[in-house]
């Protein structure tokens, strides 16, 4: 009786996994194979975070770039079952009051990768812009191990990764910076789900990870309320000695990009109130299924 009830419910949980989801990826870079004219003139021949689109189509997503702006397609963005914004955009783009508002207003959930574009001079989720980088191998700092995201990541016994998160990476021999993290208060009511580590390191304690509810409020001045679920998931280099079009260059380590896999596929699929021990099952499920592809 309760190997059958086991073996329903891993039925249940492959379910629940998200196969397939339409994406939105708005960058500097109209293509993986068309970097924009910064890129291209830094020495690039394929968009500096191709990485990410890669990933994501690797696990079967279909991904369409978009690229950034200052007056968004609301219409195609609220089409898609995920917009994601790359670290690689302008902050300019986020930062005037119809921009903020209208990135507001999305439905859709969206995911946010730079710390630059948070900040409450931009699109609000933290009350300031204080904005070190990450210097060299960075592990983050569980806040809330239950949470489905973390499914399937190895921590200690302190709930800190038990693997690097991200590393430090060069282009043509210089490294580049790494992750910049906001380690102001985060705004909206906004929930915490993991920060910097890594003792010693100018982001230590930094939020790393977060999410907000629709009807969040944010630190934006007119007040911005959120029309869809947000998370802010940061990763991806800022740029050393070439085109600011050439940040966000892939950075994470194998449990880093199983934890952004993990993220894509919690914000395609947010639970209804009731059913997130379900969903984690599902996405440790799903873990296991991509681990065992390996």
């Amino acid at each position: 009786m309760k190997k059958a009830a086991l073996l329903a419910l891993a039925g249940l949980a492959q379910s629940l996994h998200v196969q397939a989801a339409d994406i939105v990826w708005v960058s500097f870079h109209p293509g993986d194979n068309q970097p924009s004219a910064g890129a291209a003139g830094a020495g690039f021949t394929q968009a500096p975070d191709i990485g990410y689109t890669q990933l994501l189509e690797g696990q079967g997503h279909h991904v369409t770039r978009v690229v950034t702006t200052s007056t968004p397609n609301i219409g195609l963005l609220n089409s898609a079952d995920l917009v994601i914004i790359s670290r690689s955009v302008p902050s300019g783009d986020y930062q005037d009051d119809p921009e903020t508002a209208a990135w507001a207003s999305v439905t859709a959930p969206v995911m946010l990768m730079g710390g630059y574009i948070i900040r409450n001079s931009r699109l609000g989720f933290t009350t300031g812009a204080t904005i070190p980088d990450t210097v060299g191998t960075v592990t983050l700092k569980i806040q809330d191990p239950t949470h489905p995201i973390f499914s399937g990541i190895p921590k200690d016994a302190n709930n800190v990764m038990a693997t690097p998160y991200a590393n430090p990476l060069s282009y043509n021999g210089v490294v580049q910076r790494g992750i910049s993290v906001n380690t102001d208060p985060v705004a909206g009511g906004g929930k915490i789900l993991a920060t910097i580590a890594t003792a010693g390191d100018p982001a230590l304690g930094g939020m790393v990870i977060g999410e907000w509810k629709a009807g969040s409020v944010m630190a934006t001045s007119p007040a911005d309320t959120l029309a869809g679920p947000r998370m802010v998931f940061l990763s991806g280099s800022r740029e050393q000695g070439i085109s600011s079009e050439a940040a966000g260059i892939y950075d994470l380590s194998p449990d880093g990009s199983q934890l952004f896999l993990n993220a894509v596929d919690y914000m395609v699929a947010i639970p209804e109130p009731g059913t997130g021990s379900l969903l984690t099952v599902g996405l440790l499920t799903g873990w296991w299924i991509r681990s065992r592809r390996r």
